[in-house]
């Protein structure tokens, strides 16, 4: 957002008015006195402590209302009185980039996951992920952190959007708990995607994006650390280019994975380094996650296979033993694929490329050029089972029941 500057009335202790200057940049607030520059106040773009209330009161006549901040842990409360026009300026360029004080005016649609709901203002359908204050539960004590953390990493994004990341919108408290609320895409994830019925993936612009989605992350040194089927969504089910990347709750700053949950992820999808010691690793674990991926894509398998017992998996996934049976129609009818896949998925990340060397791939150059016949993935669930049958058309068309 570019600088915004107006002036307002510093309401005092002694009930007199003060003019002010409040000037927000990228998220970030200040306030200052007129005449003198006085600061008065000043908080940065990932405050957490202040929380802002707009237009509790308002004047219908002046066409003025009020802007209140308060700060729950110093008892600090100050109120600022501006026109209802700089309000909403204001209201735009912090929204999802400073914490504002929640309203009850939304309806809950669905409960998503613990935590997590499907709301619907008047202005638009979002998801909320709220976690609570003060509480006792070391896993709510958890939550909250990781909610905080994941609301960092988005208001970075805010700053550098992209559109295979999906957009953090608000950030709120009713002072009990806190919530950030998501865009909604209403496409669903990619897990439920393969299992729906008649539904086309063009496997090469899928992946283009989610890689460049990664290469956005990668270049702000952010790590996302949970690449995996249910994290990957789309505004549109039909339209790969609507992907998201999504659930930024393990994603960190390049230089802080060894103090943030340096051994995290999901198992079966986790980069053999992550388990090895010492921890240490970059932004290639990300590269591996989505390897996985596109091996779940192109083979409809799991690549360490359907292990009921956890610790046989994490010995699988540790040794990198990923099942290449399931890649031999990969391999002989589409090589180009398969080379991709398989340098996504070396066990030394030494070894794996990064996702500007994956976009930079002949897999996607010979689809961008349109001479690479599109992969079309048609999906059918039919009693749980899966066959492949038109391995080789003219579109390279796999269908699965």
């Amino acid at each position: 957002m570019s600088l915004f500057s107006c002036s307002a009335l510093f309401l005092t202790k002694d009930s007199q008015f003060q003019e002010v200057i409040i000037t927000t940049h990228y998220g970030s607030l200040q306030i200052a006195t007129k005449y003198g520059n006085e600061q008065l106040v000043y908080l940065p773009q990932n405050s957490m402590d202040t929380i802002l209330c707009f237009a509790r009161k308002i004047d219908e006549i002046k066409q003025m209302g009020t802007l209140d901040l308060n700060n729950p842990e110093t008892q600090i409360n100050v109120t600022f009185l501006l026109s209802m026009k700089n309000i909403e300026q204001l209201s735009l360029r912090l929204k999802g980039r400073q914490i504002f004080q929640a309203s009850s005016n939304y309806i809950v649609l669905e409960k998503l996951a613990p935590g997590v709901k499907l709301i619907s203002t008047l202005q638009r359908i979002s998801v909320e992920k709220k976690a609570k204050f003060l509480s006792q539960d070391p896993l709510s004590s958890s939550r909250l952190g990781q909610l905080k953390q994941e609301a960092d990493i988005l208001r970075l994004l805010n700053n550098n959007s992209h559109k295979n990341v999906i957009q953090l919108e608000e950030i709120l408290t009713d002072y009990k708990s806190v919530s950030i609320i998501l865009e909604y895409c209403r496409g669903g994830d990619l897990l439920k995607l393969l299992y729906k019925k008649s539904i086309q993936i063009d496997v090469p612009l899928l992946m283009f994006n989610l890689l460049s989605g990664l290469k956005h992350l990668h270049d702000l040194d952010i790590v996302h650390r949970d690449i995996k089927l249910q994290n990957i969504l789309f505004k549109d089910c039909q339209k790969m280019d609507t992907l998201k990347i999504s659930d930024f709750g393990f994603a960190c700053k390049k230089s802080e994975i060894l103090y943030i949950n340096p051994r995290c992820g999901t198992p079966g999808y986790t980069a053999p380094e992550v388990f090895s010691q010492p921890c240490k690793y970059d932004e290639k674990v990300d590269i591996y996650s989505a390897g996985i991926v596109f091996y779940n894509i192109l083979t409809f398998k799991n690549p360490f296979g359907n292990l009921e017992n956890i610790s046989d998996l994490i010995k699988l996934n540790i040794n990198g033993d990923y099942n290449e049976t399931h890649l031999e129609n990969t391999k002989l009818n589409n090589p180009l694929a398969y080379d991709l896949l398989t340098q996504m998925l070396q066990k030394e990340s030494n070894n794996r490329i990064s996702a500007y060397e994956c976009l930079n791939h002949p897999y996607f150059k010979s689809h961008q050029k349109g001479d690479f016949i599109k992969e079309m993935i048609q999906i059918k669930r039919k009693f749980k089972k899966q066959k492949a049958i038109n391995k080789r058309t003219k579109k390279e068309m796999v269908t699965y029941k």
